[in-house]
């Protein structure tokens, strides 16, 4: 290689009494300059626009978002909670569905809508069918300056003072995995809109869920072909037999699509780690990813996020385990180490993420694996490149301690290296 070619080492043997030296010092420098490669490989992506592909998939992506599209289990349908697609209605037909819903005594009716101002003389009747129960749950949104929430946008008091709830989700990274269960401003604190559902669903659940004191949570989807099901607004008539089970439920009003059988749309719809659609497309309207919350709330199966000082920790303490093995390995059985490391570096990787992947369906905790995956792979290059440099140096470690190095060739690689500098200061 380039460093034995420019300062040849001569092998010895080892001789009695002479010094020896630890696998753990040498696996433990390793082990932080594998870190910071890490981080400034990490830094230079994020700073320089030429690769904002990378860096925004890197942003984008979770290991754990393989769990919840390709290995979580199979779920029943959840039948506390029915969505109903509003389409594009205009705000009378909604009213009248709203009509009809109460109909079938439905314990809460939430609509994933703001009506921030009046229109035309439609309003009235919109009035009137927001009032015809004070089951009803409207969304709202927060207004912000400089990123920080300063007040609130609800639908306008003509409609009446009924609860609302904030409808929005934490969308940077772009997958949907987390949401905030409340905005705070100026010591208002406005519940989202699950959890504003809940509270008129049941105050039991309401209270003992709000004492899980963090603003933000992680949404544990549910799993199956069908977790909700969905009703089209030309299916809700007094007629429909089917709607009884609407009794004492949660009842989702949302835009789902435009009408029964329309093609699949953007419009309103996030990308989950489910990541169900074929095409590439949103995977989920957001009416959806709120029952997928509530759903979550009434079973108290939630997901928990481990510190990221955590992560930091496990990945170190992985890391120095598997570059100790290395170390010893890179001395002792040189002869295999190039054909044998990279088959075990994978096999590594592998059984990390099957563990977190273990974890979170076993358990529900959820660890973030990929600052362990991203050290893994460039621990070896590391390795290697720290081997190099402690022989150009001549440098007694464990890697050099098959070279032996006297005072002499030390001086020899400092005045090498000053006539290299002198040289190309010449030029």
């Amino acid at each position: 290689m380039f460093f034995n070619f420019i300062f040849q080492s001569e092998k010895k043997e080892k001789l009695p009494g002479e010094k020896k030296y630890t696998v753990f010092w040498d696996a433990l420098i390793i082990n932080i300059f594998t870190g910071l490669s890490v981080f400034l490989f990490w830094a230079i992506i994020d700073s320089m626009d030429f690769f904002n592909p990378l860096d925004e998939f890197i942003d984008n992506f979770d290991f754990t978002d393989l769990y919840f599209s390709e290995f979580q289990p199979e779920e029943p349908t959840d039948t506390n909670i029915y969505i109903v697609n509003i389409g594009n209605l205009n705000r009378k037909e909604i009213a009248d569905l709203i009509f009809k819903i109460q109909k079938f005594e439905p314990r809460v009716i939430g609509i994933d809508a703001v009506f921030a101002e009046r229109k035309d003389p439609e309003d009235f009747y919109l009035r009137q069918a927001l009032n015809s129960g004070d089951n009803i749950v409207l969304g709202a949104f927060g207004k912000y300056e400089d990123d920080k929430p300063v007040g609130i946008i609800k639908s306008d008091e003509f409609f009446g003072d009924h609860s609302a709830g904030h409808l929005e989700m934490i969308l940077y990274p772009r997958i949907v995995r987390e949401f905030d269960k409340f905005i705070r401003y100026n010591d208002t604190i406005v519940n989202s809109f699950a959890m504003e559902i809940i509270s008129k669903y049941d105050k039991d659940i309401f209270l003992k869920y709000a004492q899980r004191k963090n603003q933000t949570e992680l949404i544990n989807y549910r799993g199956g072909r069908m977790p909700f099901i969905i009703f089209d607004y030309e299916e809700i008539s007094d007629s429909n037999e089917n709607l009884t089970m609407l009794k004492d439920k949660i009842v989702l009003l949302g835009y789902v699509r435009m009408f029964v059988g329309a093609p699949a749309d953007t419009l309103d719809a996030f990308f989950t780690p489910q990541q169900k659609s074929e095409y590439g497309y949103p995977d989920a309207k957001g009416i959806e990813v709120h029952a997928h919350i509530i759903s979550m709330i009434l079973s108290g199966v939630f997901l928990e996020k481990v510190p990221i000082w955590l992560n930091y920790l496990i990945a170190f303490i992985i890391l120095q385990l598997f570059i100790m093995w290395l170390v010893y390995y890179y001395v002792n059985g040189e002869k295999y180490f190039d054909i044998l490391s990279k088959p075990i570096q994978f096999l590594l990787i592998v059984v990390v993420l099957w563990i977190s992947f273990y974890l979170i369906s076993k358990f529900l905790i959820k660890f973030d694996m990929l600052p362990t995956v991203l050290a893994l792979v460039l621990c070896i290059d590391v390795l290697y490149l720290y081997e190099e440099t402690m022989e150009l140096f001549k440098v007694d470690t464990y890697l050099t301690q098959k070279f032996k190095y006297t005072k002499e060739d030390r001086k020899q690689v400092l005045r090498k290296i000053f006539r290299i500098f002198k040289r190309n200061s010449n030029k």
